[in-house]
């Protein structure tokens, strides 16, 4: 009997900069926007996961799963760029792990 494939899970942690945000509901209009983006384009699972009262920086946890590691490694990576090319942000960190 063959043994199946197993799953690769990345999660990439990411923390950026919103510099045209003045208040609470201007971030959380581009983190509410890009979480569901991310759902629908790139079908990662998301959360908002720090900086939560600051309105000006944002912490995002981003997860794939695939049965390729090279394909959860560019899912993320391609998350994160357009991020960054749609949304007027500066990443300042992306920390990616796989397992």
């Amino acid at each position: 009997m063959r043994t199946p494939d197993r799953a690769t899970v990345a999660v990439a942690r990411v923390d950026f900069r919103i510099p045209l945000s003045r208040g609470l509901k201007d971030k959380r209009s581009v983190v509410k926007s890009f979480l569901q983006k991310a759902r629908d384009r790139f079908g990662l699972a998301t959360c908002e996961s720090g900086y939560l009262d600051d309105c000006g920086l944002a912490s995002l946890t981003l997860v794939a799963v695939s049965g390729q590691e090279q394909r959860v490694r560019e899912t993320l990576r391609s998350a994160v760029a357009f991020l960054e090319e749609n949304y007027g942000v500066e990443v300042f960190q992306a920390v990616e792990e796989v397992f």
